[in-house]
């Protein structure tokens, strides 16, 4: 008698056999990660969690580059960059100003300067109401998490950057310079009070005496003039970086 073999060929997806690669990526998201000398914690957060935070957004200088979790970043998309929350982590976004909230959803890391812990994308700082005033107060609360995160298992331990932001100097200059652009404008504006704001700016006009301290909400700002020269601008504040000045710096342009 003759036994009939028959081979049975699966139809599903190779993905369910594995993780995809987003998956990947979210699963590494975990893990710690260095920037501008500073070592940041990423860490499991759980839906329903909620808080005030300072926010910011970013635009066209980022552009069509990748995004931390692979994507192409969108400015005119609903997207936020978030140091230490798990990519592919979807927020609710609220302004409490003019009431207006949104979804947005973590495809990238940052910012990496300062108090501000979210940046928003173009288009959802200006759904918003945000993108005028640059810098904000907004509440976050989180709406959903990637499946593949709660099966992850980490011992990441969280950290206080608290203790970050008091010795966090960095320089930023998010200009649009044309060929005619002879100088640039940077600020520093890691001063919750105007007492800290002048005691650092006593140690700027060492260098650059015409130095100024101005308040954007409620944070005071040290601005300095410097040429629009690429590379003398990375040497200058590079010197700054080596003498405790700032410990970094990041150059946002528009050409």
């Amino acid at each position: 008698m003759k036994v009939k073999t028959f081979i049975i060929v699966s139809l599903l997806p190779l993905t369910l056999l594995g993780l995809t690669k987003e998956e990947k990526i979210i699963k590494a998201s975990l893990y710690p990660y260095v920037v501008k000398n500073i070592k940041y914690y990423p860490h499991k957060v759980s839906i329903g969690e909620s808080k005030d935070i300072i926010c910011s957004w970013y635009g066209a200088y980022f552009h069509g580059k990748k995004t931390a979790l692979g994507e192409t970043y969108d400015m005119y998309g609903y997207s936020a960059a978030h140091k230490t929350y798990p990519l592919g982590t979807i927020l609710k976004v609220t302004n409490h100003l003019n009431h207006k909230s949104l979804e947005v959803r973590i495809n990238d890391r940052g910012p990496f300067w300062n108090n501000r812990e979210l940046d928003l994308s173009m288009a959802a700082a200006e759904y918003l109401g945000t993108k005028k005033q640059g810098v904000a107060k907004v509440s976050i609360e989180v709406i959903s998490v990637p499946s593949i995160i709660n099966s992850q298992k980490t011992t990441i331990k969280k950290v206080n950057y608290m203790a970050i932001k008091k010795v966090n100097y960095i320089a930023m200059s998010d200009t649009i310079i044309s060929p005619d652009s002879q100088n640039i404008p940077i600020y520093i504006d890691n001063f919750p009070t105007k007492k800290k704001a002048k005691q650092y700016l006593a140690k700027i006009q060492h260098y650059y005496p015409q130095a100024f301290i101005s308040k954007k909400t409620n944070h005071y700002y040290v601005h300095f003039i410097l040429s629009s020269k690429e590379k003398e601008i990375k040497k200058t504040l590079e010197k700054l970086k080596k003498k405790g000045l700032i410990t970094g710096y990041g150059l946002c342009w528009e050409y």
